[in-house]
Parts: structure tokens; sequence; C-alpha cells
């Protein structure tokens, strides 16, 4: 997380040399910080789904996606919006805009969480839910600040910096919900916990950001209709595609019993961490894509092919981890209770692969800006997917939704991809990497199946048998070409030297 030396614009630093070397290496910063949060978020969700029972979580759950789906809607797509704007602006000019976008996404948080209570009177939820979800309305107010302070840095390529602030929040988060476990509190006061995690990295970030941008919100209604009108089909485009699969989990609990609701949160919620590890690496390179988009085209179409093969690759990697290890992290996280969750996991971990791909090729369209294509496709998925989860959720429970998810994952990012291609341009996927991805993925969980047979079930056994499928994936990916030249030339070259 080091700072950059000086230079006469911040944003210098993504016409240089190095600006490739350093998105690679921030994002490989905010990746582990990431991985560092997410386990201690998965670690308080464990604590929290042990103590709440299986149909209390469900409810839980179900505020906390409702949360997340009026995140992604009154967003409005600012925050991706704020890093093209703050590469585009100079000086004072930059400031206001800066400043403009503080107070207005506080202003957009608040209509998101009056309509988050709209939902849960309309839903007709207890009096302890229905507070609980006034509390989670309002940390999302309180974090519309810190969120803001992460555009300059994200947008000068201080990576470590931005996945340090999301790295306070979960700390803050996850300590603040074992605390009231702890205490013996409700679940009003567990989804209560945004709030003081907002705070905390309010304080941090307004301390990182200082002297990029102001820190002080200005609510100048003429200059915020403009980023309105400027953003209307970028936040169409991008938060309608963002919000269907949180919707599932609301579909599934309207749709099912608490108990097979509560199973398929739990799911759901390792899914939600492990995607945003596909949004976090393929954002950090966003400052890079939006720089050369319509202005080197080569460099904009190697740079997105890369990324198309390495996340083709971790997505692969993580979903076989997922599929062969799902036994151990239900074990973990809901204990004999959610033993059931295991297939609806399993189902989630294939959905994970696809969702890999989609990070890619919506932050390649929006690079592009390619807004039109982006919302039509995800409005088709939108529409898919809510019809697809409830008829699946209600002859198959929870591994219907789960199932649901995968197609429409996978369906996402096939139409990325096609659409990207008859667009012209350099941007594609070497068949022969994606075919020793999928060949490696293949011998990894045959073998996983094959031990499974021999050595029994077990959690014990179950962690063996992961390790040992992810170490054929990785030898079988590197043998065959799977891994990008990119990323084994450097290791490479520096055993060589030894």
């Amino acid at each position: 997380m080091s700072e950059l030396g000086p230079i006469a614009d911040p944003t210098d630093v993504l016409d240089g040399t190095s600006a490739g070397g350093r998105a690679i290496s921030g994002g490989l910063l905010r990746v582990l910080a990431y991985a560092i949060g997410s386990l201690l978020a998965v670690g308080s969700t464990a604590v929290v789904a042990r103590y709440l029972g299986t149909e209390a979580f469900g409810d839980y759950a179900t505020v906390l996606s409702l949360s997340a789906i009026a995140l992604l809607t009154t967003d409005f797509g600012l925050a991706t919006l704020g890093v093209r704007e703050y590469v585009a602006r100079t000086g004072e000019d930059r400031d206001h805009v800066m400043r403009v976008l503080i107070g207005l996404r506080m202003g957009l948080m608040g209509v998101g969480a009056l309509g988050m209570l709209l939902f849960a009177t309309l839903a007709g939820f207890s009096g302890a839910l229905w507070l609980g979800t006034l509390l989670a309305g309002l940390g999302l107010v309180v974090q519309a600040v810190p969120a803001t302070y992460a555009v300059p840095l994200h947008a000068t390529l201080r990576l470590g910096w931005v996945g340090g602030l999301d790295l306070v929040r979960q700390a803050t988060q996850a300590l603040v919900l074992v605390l009231l476990v702890v205490a013996g509190a409700g679940v009003a006061p567990l989804l209560g916990s945004l709030i003081p995690a907002g705070l905390v990295t309010l304080v941090v970030g307004a301390s990182v950001a200082r002297g990029l941008a102001p820190l002080r919100p200005a609510f100048d209604w003429a200059q915020a209709r403009q980023l309105l009108r400027m953003a209307l089909s970028f936040a169409l485009a991008t938060s309608v595609g963002a919000i269907y699969a949180y919707l599932a989990q609301v579909v599934v609990d309207l749709t099912v019993g608490s108990q097979e609701s509560g199973l398929f949160a739990l799911s759901f919620r390792v899914f939600a961490v492990i995607i945003a590890v596909a949004i976090i690496a393929v954002g950090s390179a966003y400052p890079i894509l939006t720089r050369t988009a319509g202005t080197d085209e080569t460099r904009f179409g190697y740079a997105a092919s890369k990324l198309y093969e390495g996340m083709f690759l971790l997505g692969a990697g993580i979903a076989v981890a997922v599929g062969v290890g799902a036994p151990v992290i239900v074990a973990l996280l809901g204990g004999p209770e959610f033993e059931d969750a295991v297939g609806i996991l399993r189902l989630h971990g294939i959905a994970v692969a696809g969702s890999f791909l989609v990070a890619v090729g919506s932050f390649v369209l929006l690079a592009q800006h390619r807004f039109r294509a982006l919302l039509w496709i995800n409005l088709t998925t939108l529409g898919v997917s809510v019809v697809l989860t409830w008829a699946m959720a209600s002859a198959f429970g929870g591994e219907g939704a789960a199932a649901a998810m995968c197609i429409t994952e996978i369906g996402l990012a096939t139409a990325f991809f096609v659409t990207l291609r008859r667009g012209g341009g350099e941007v594609g996927l070497a068949p022969r990497a994606a075919g020793a991805v999928l060949f490696s993925a293949a011998v990894a969980v045959a073998v996983a199946v094959g031990l499974t047979e021999v050595l029994g079930a077990g959690t014990g056994v179950a962690v063996v048998i992961t390790a040992a499928a992810l170490s054929i994936f990785a030898a079988c990916a590197l043998a065959t070409g799977g891994v990008p030249g990119e990323l084994t030339g450097p290791l490479r070259a520096r055993l060589a030297r030894r």
C-alpha cells in the first residue's frame, strides 16, 4: 500500500509504462485485502448463522440482499463513473465534481434506504426485522462517503489503499457482529452493524484520500443533474446487471419455506463473497481500459484479452475449490443444521466460473461506452433470472434456484463475449488456453470424485481431497498452457537466474 511518487497530476501515472504493473500489483493487494476481510466476514457469518438458526438466518440474509439491491440500484453507477470523471477532469473542476459526487451519493443512498423500508412494510416484516431493515438502510447512507473517497484512490492506481479501506470496513463489521452475538443481541442490532463499520471507514478514508480530492460534500443541484444525465444509461446498464443475482435470494425467500431459504442463504453468501474477487480484480484494470479505449486499440485489445484469460483460469480454479470443498465450507459455516446446503453450494460453484467472465465482459463494454448493448443484455438476463429462479425454486427448492443462477451466469457471460466479438476489435479468448483450463478442471474434479469413493466422507478427508484437486488443477493448467505467459514468464526468469 505504498504511496506513489510525486507527479504533476495524479492521473499521469495511467500513461506511464508502469501502469500495467501497478494495476496488477495493486489488484493483487486488493484481492489479498479482500481475502483477509472475507475470511473475517465468513467467520462472522458462521457465528451469526449458528446463533440465529436456519429460519432466522434466512430473514437476516434477505435484508442483507435487500441492502445490496438498494446499494447497487441507487449507486446509479456513480462509483465507476466517478473514476472515469476523475481521470478526464483536472483542477478545480475535478474537485467540485468530487464534492458533488459525495453529496449525490448520500442522497441516493437515502432513497435506497426508504425503498428498503417500503418493501419491508409491504412484505409484512415483523417489528424486529423492520427495525433491522431501517438500521441497515442507515448503514448504506453512512458508507456512501468513504466509498466515494475510494474513487480518487482507484483512479490513480493507489489500489492497495482501496483494498485497505474495504478491509477496515469488513474487519470492523465482523468484530461488531461477534460482540453483538456474545451480548445476545437480536436480529435488528446485527443488521445495524453496517453503521459502526461505515463510521470507522469514514475516518480512515478521510485520512488516506486527503490531498487527492475534497473531503466535504457539496449540494449543487445543477452539477448533480448533469452527473445524473451523464450517468443515466451508464447506471441503468450497470445497476440492472448487478442486482439480478441478489434478487434471487429475495425470490427464493418469497417462493419456498424458511428452512429452504436459510439453506440457500448460506450458500449464496459464499457465492457473493467470491464474485466480489472478480469485480475487484477486473475493476483494478478499469482506469487503464478507460484511458486506452478508442485511443489505443492494440493496447486495449491486449489488456482485455489477457483479462479474459486470467479470469477464466481464476474462476475455474475457484469453481473447483468450491465444488469439491463444499462439505467443508458448509460444515465450518453452518454446522450439521445446514448440511443440506452442500448441493446448493456446489451448483453455486459452477455459477462462479461464469461470473468471473461476466465481470470482464461488463467492464470492457463499459470502457467502450457501449451502454445500450450492456443495458439490453442485462435487462433480458434480469427477466429470465426472475422467472427461471421462481420456476426452478418452486419445483426443486434451493438447488433449483442455484441451478437457475448457473444458467443465467453462463448465458450472460456468453452474451457479453459474443457482443464484444461482433463489435470488432482485438478482444478475444485464446481457444487453446480456454481448452486447457476446462481440461484441467475436468481432471481435478474426476480425481476428487475418485478419491471420495476410496477415502469416504468426513470433513478432514474433504480438506485433503480439496487440496489435492486444486494442486492437480494448477499442475495441469501449467502443463497444458492454461496459465498466461505473462504470469509464468517472470517466475521462470527468476528461477533461471537462481
